[in-house]
């Protein structure tokens, strides 16, 4: 699989990006394996995090073609029920008429979507690049254009209907690396009055929370709002407004348009400015190998047996750090269909389904997607688990 460096801020164009966090060789966290003989458990690519001195931008320092990774796209966001009740509280939060139109880029299975037109029986449209997700858009009645997000498919809609009213793009654009031609596009679609309405995870709260392992290949980009300004000023929009969101262990909603800024811009930009130095770097690298050393400590000291809950991107990244492999833990149990009977690349760790862990419970079951952890543990106990469970990040928790 082909990657290129990357050796420019992709806000700023500064050649100044300081190396902090180093993670090794590893797989691609979404490209499960068919089998433990699968090759893509020896596809392996370095994975390191880099600092811009001069906006404060985090970012690989690597980029993979996006359509070798999104293209087919095992994750599903409507398998969460807190990310269902999460979309529907957003579409509550944003007021609007039954005459608008609501375009969701890279809107998966049409979860934000299905919220929205429920709530307010407006037009909508999903932009999704991953063939597998559109006959699940359909079957919901949410209609989708497969293609990547960007200035082509902006020009391809304004040419055959009417400019958005609103544009919605959640967890994604962590996912791109043309960031301007992101914002420029859907400046171009936007109505004179339409917002754009970004979630993304938030800088601050994955440096303090130590959340190393949402580092994958897919998330280019760690953004704060400082540089998230600089690069809509310099295409010609505004970020008017900027909430924090508990979703996914810490994320902002940003409100972007032709309007004026509110003071939430200038109070979380200045609330990062020691964020724009080093400083806080080196500390979270250190923290985040010591975190990565007490975890594989743990599991190859535990006495009983082990087994891992969520087959997601960010435990993927935590197995391959602690270099897990199925000798330790036994299984992941996961909800999407897609991924049963897969393998967790580099780990060669069976997935399996609820019933399968039942039916073998294990001693200890590791959350590995936490920021869904209470949610993970009550479905749990409800079908009948009664083992403990495991919470690895920030800090190794074990909770009877």
């Amino acid at each position: 699989m082909s990657y290129r460096s990357h050796t420019n801020c992709r806000v700023c164009g500064s050649d100044k990006l300081i190396p902090y966090l180093n993670l090794g060789y590893l797989p691609l966290s979404n490209n499960l394996a068919e089998s433990t003989l699968d090759k893509v458990h020896n596809e392996r690519y370095p994975l390191e995090v880099l600092l811009c001195e001069k906006c404060g931008l985090s970012q690989l320092s690597i980029v993979i073609p996006p359509e070798q990774m999104f293209s087919h796209y095992v994750y599903r966001s409507g398998i969460s029920q807190g990310y269902i009740n999460h979309c529907k509280q957003m579409a509550a939060d944003i007021p609007l008429n039954k005459d608008c139109f609501h375009i969701d880029i890279a809107g998966n299975d049409g979860t934000l979507l299905q919220q929205f037109k429920e709530r307010y029986g407006h037009n909508v449209l999903n932009i999704d690049p991953a063939v597998n997700l559109v006959g699940l858009c359909e079957a919901a009645g949410i209609p989708v254009l497969n293609y990547f997000w960007g200035m082509d498919v902006a020009r391809r809609i304004v040419n055959s209907g009417p400019r958005a009213d609103l544009i919605t793009a959640t967890n994604v654009f962590a996912h791109v690396d043309n960031v301007n031609e992101f914002i420029q596009a859907a400046k171009y679609l936007l109505k004179p009055t339409g917002i754009l309405v970004m979630e993304f995870p938030y800088l601050i709260d994955f440096i303090e929370g130590k959340e190393f392992d949402t580092v994958y290949f897919e998330h280019l980009s760690y953004f704060s709002i400082y540089p998230l300004t600089i690069l809509c000023e310099s295409t010609g929009l505004t970020v008017m407004n900027v909430t924090k969101q508990n979703i996914h262990g810490g994320s902002v909603r940003v409100i972007i348009g032709f309007g004026d800024q509110d003071e939430t811009v200038a109070e979380f930009v200045k609330n990062e400015t020691k964020y724009r130095t080093n400083g806080p770097y080196i500390e979270f690298a250190e923290d985040v190998q010591l975190a990565i050393q007490n975890f594989r400590g743990w599991v190859l000291s535990c006495q009983g047996t082990i087994a891992g809950f969520a087959a997601s991107a960010k435990g993927n990244t935590l197995l391959n750090c602690a270099g897990i492999t199925c000798g330790s833990i036994r299984y992941i149990v996961d909800d999407t269909p897609e991924k049963i009977g897969k393998y967790s690349p580099g780990t060669r760790i069976p997935i399996v389904a609820m019933r399968d862990m039942l039916r073998n419970p294990p001693d200890y079951l590791v959350i590995l997607s936490w920021n869904f952890g209470e949610e993970i543990m009550s479905k749990c106990r409800i079908a009948g688990y009664t083992g403990k469970f495991v919470i690895p990040i920030p800090e190794l928790k074990v909770i009877d």
